[in-house]
Formats: C-alpha cells, structure tokens, sequence
C-alpha cells in the first residue's frame, strides 16, 4: 500500500505527484507533524489516503519550514537519532511460530513442535525471534528534500 499525494493545481513537474509506500510515509508524515504543528493540524488524516490534505499557502509554508529543518542539521540529526533507536530495539517473539522456530505443516497455523514438525519457520528463518514492524519503517534527508520540492509546487495536495 502507498500513499499517492496528488498536487491540486501543480505549477512544476515534481508537484503533479509524489508518492511514498506506506513504511516510508508514516515517518515522513509523522516528522511533518512534529515540525510544522500548527501548520499540519490543518489535515486531520495524515496517515490514511482518504483525500485530506492542504491548500497552497499551507504546502509552501510546510515546505518552507522542512527546508529550514534541512538546512539547520535538525533534518540529519533527526534521522540518526531515529536510524539508532530503530537499530536498538530488541528483537520480538516471532509472531508466526511463538518463538519455537518451527511451525505447524500446511495448511495449519500456528507454532510447531521442534521434535516432531521440524519445519522451519519462514517468518523468523527458524530462529525463533524477529525484528519489530517499527524498524521497517525507514526515515531519511532525501525523502524529505523530495517532499519539499513537491510542496513547492504542488499548489495544495491530497492524500490519496
């Protein structure tokens, strides 16, 4: 799934358009919300694609405000700071075999006993334990600087 952000009245190219899947969108997203506050609170539903959105002013003052943060450092900072605590967070119980590293045969579900299944679990590659779903989602300067240039001239968007 992705988020497909449409310009409304585009004045360049890189504003017809700009899409992120949705693992790279939410932090994206989330970044936006936490620098430009009063600015993104003018779009309720940024982590759905339900047509929200902003008009053209707010989008330039968005824009104005990432390219700031870029410029500043806080843009790098932030991604390091965030890059750290993905790699620190501890591995999970894989959810598919409850941490056995075997599961049930096809067509059943569930965890499988290591002395009688002796299938591998695909999901953790037998080794009982896998990342969290939050380390899939990856943040960095050069999609921000690419969001930037769509709200330079998008002239207003919708998630879509």
């Amino acid at each position: 799934m992705g988020m497909d952000v449409i310009g409304k009245k585009p004045s360049t190219e890189e504003g017809k358009y700009f899409r992120n899947n949705v693992w790279w969108w939410r932090p994206l997203a989330g970044y936006c919300c936490e620098v430009a506050p009063e600015i993104t609170s003018k779009c309720t539903y940024w982590q759905s694609n339900d047509g929200d959105g902003l008009g053209k002013r707010d989008a330039i003052k968005l824009a104005d405000v990432l390219q700031k943060e870029i410029e500043s450092g806080r843009t790098l900072s932030f991604q390091r700071r965030y890059t750290s605590a993905q790699e620190m967070t501890a591995n999970e119980p894989c959810p598919i075999c409850a941490g056995t590293g075997t599961r049930l045969p096809v067509p059943h579900r569930g965890a499988g006993d290591p002395k009688t299944t002796g299938i591998k679990c695909n999901g953790c590659d037998g080794n009982g334990t896998r990342r969290p779903y939050s380390t899939d989602y990856p943040f960095d300067v050069e999609n921000v600087q690419k969001f930037v240039a769509f709200l330079r001239g998008c002239g207003g968007f919708q998630i879509c």
